[in-house]
């Protein structure tokens, strides 16, 4: 492949939108496009709208598909790495799709797969809130928990490709149903539909709330805007779902400082961006409380950069690790 190419594509897959973006080797976007993922109407559909996502952005870039060297790829996982294939995923309802081989005949370009953890993880080590960081961790709270780990400037990837799945560690066996089917997940505690399974929950008990009149429907799901127009408020309900929330990934941040022993952990994702710096607040002094002295000592617990660009970013940086090897593997 030739090594003056000067642009790739990342792509964040999402169970709800496709966001897809050009970008040079500094982490700079030229151009970029969202559509709406439509999980039900299969992965065929879906590879198309991928496509189609890409070429929109290709074409806000002003530059030619020819000028892309290669595609890096966030989805949710658990994922078959060497063959960038999804082997189940609740949130698009896929088993066994061979992602990576469908995209790259579509599009006829180098294909790079990974969890959308250790993609919006990558992000942030390569250009945002982690740079110059060896060893690092991240966690996403979101609508779940998403996270990933670096180990001496290295995604952690494990025996079966499929480490880093930080939302689903298990801090109270006795505690709420998760998704994945086990009970007590990080994800289960302080995820945004945690949050907001709190909140309905204390409303039910009395707990004064006002967050439903700024919903349309009182049935319609609690946003992480909406949560921080409430949490801003002090309104009762979210402040102590909120704090809940931060009080539990302090817990799980805790155990990975005396896992991981990492210089940089980096908070991201929806709920993170929509509280900000009191969220990060309450999860530091819980982890630092909480973990060894030796292994939060100098630690830098903090928000992420990048905001909704992290994976895109993370998948750029795949993308050309993917062209580094091609060319390595042209060059012996």
């Amino acid at each position: 492949m030739d090594d003056k190419i000067k642009y790739v594509v990342g792509v964040d897959l999402g169970g709800t939108k496709i966001y897809a973006a050009v970008i040079d080797k500094k982490g700079k976007i030229y151009g970029s496009a969202r559509v709406k993922t439509r999980a039900e109407e299969g992965f065929n559909a879906v590879i198309d709208r991928l496509f189609d996502c890409i070429m929109q952005a290709v074409n806000n870039s002003k530059i030619t598909l020819a000028e892309i060297g290669a595609v890096g790829l966030g989805s949710p996982g658990p994922l078959d790495l060497e063959e960038g294939k999804i082997i189940e995923t609740p949130n698009l309802g896929w088993k066994d799709a061979p992602l990576k081989a469908r995209l790259e005949k579509t599009i006829k370009k180098p294909v790079r797969v990974d969890n959308d953890g250790n993609v919006g993880l990558l992000g942030e080590y390569a250009y945002g809130a982690g740079h110059g960081a060896k060893h690092m961790v991240g966690l996403f709270i979101g609508t779940g928990v998403g996270g990933g780990v670096i180990i001496d400037g290295k995604l952690l990837h494990g025996f079966n490709e499929n480490a880093g799945e930080l939302g689903h560690m298990i801090l109270d066996p006795n505690g709420p149903r998760c998704g994945c089917g086990n009970h007590g997940c990080l994800e289960a505690f302080s995820g945004r539909l945690a949050i907001e399974k709190q909140i309905r929950i204390a409303e039910i008990n009395g707990v004064p709330t006002k967050i439903f009149k700024k919903m349309k429907k009182k049935s319609d799901k609690i946003r992480s805007g909406i949560l921080a127009k409430g949490y801003l408020e002090k309104d009762p309900a979210v402040t102590a779902a909120i704090e809940r929330s931060a009080t539990y990934v302090g817990y799980g941040v805790a155990s990975l400082l005396n896992i991981f022993n990492p210089e940089v952990v980096v908070l991201g994702g929806g709920v993170v961006e929509a509280i900000g710096g009191e969220y990060v607040k309450i999860v530091r002094k819980v982890a630092i409380e909480n973990a060894f002295a030796i292994a939060s000592r100098n630690v830098r617990i903090i928000a992420a950069e990048l905001k909704d660009d992290s994976a895109i970013l993370g998948a750029s940086f795949l993308a050309w690790q993917a062209i580094e090897d091609l060319n390595h593997s042209n060059i012996l």
